[in-house]
């Protein structure tokens, strides 16, 4: 680990290199509800979360890192997923608490199915929130390590 850097040890539920700036909420994600709006449908708007309920209303996933508890809502949730990993619209990354199969199966599908992938790493605990903040720059690595700069 270089010098100034602090590192967090996941474990990479889909493995990856991603980096980019971190976008932290402690409110679980309903990507469903965040995503499927016709807001969503103009260009250049793809990835902003439309949820007027969670505190990221109208902040953009694209190329962030997004550290949060846990996804909510319904089954829709991979194919969410599966849509903006496969059109490079997603996030940089996923860093989540409770990595559950809603959550990974639109990744994988979009790695299966479009040879595109996003790394996500689970890290149970409150390191993720002790450590991390909104802006800071993030570089995640295949074995599930999340380095902060």
């Amino acid at each position: 680990m270089a010098l100034g850097k602090q590192q967090i040890q996941g474990r990479p539920i889909i493995a990856g290199d991603a980096s980019g700036p971190a976008l932290v909420t402690r409110q679980a994600v309903n990507f469903t509800a965040a995503m499927c709006k016709p807001a969503n449908l103009l260009p250049g708007r793809k990835a902003q979360m439309w949820d007027v309920h969670h505190e990221l209303y109208k902040a953009y996933l694209d190329g962030v890192v997004l550290v949060f508890p846990a996804c909510i809502g319904s089954t829709h949730t991979g194919l969410v997923l599966l849509d903006l990993v496969a059109e490079g619209k997603g996030p940089a990354a996923l860093l989540v608490q409770d990595a559950d199969s809603l959550l990974v199966s639109g990744v994988a599908l979009a790695e299966t199915w479009y040879e595109r992938s996003i790394p996500v790493v689970e890290v149970p605990g409150e390191d993720l929130f002790d450590n991390i903040r909104t802006g800071q720059p993030v570089t995640v690595t295949s074995d599930g390590s999340i380095l902060l700069a």
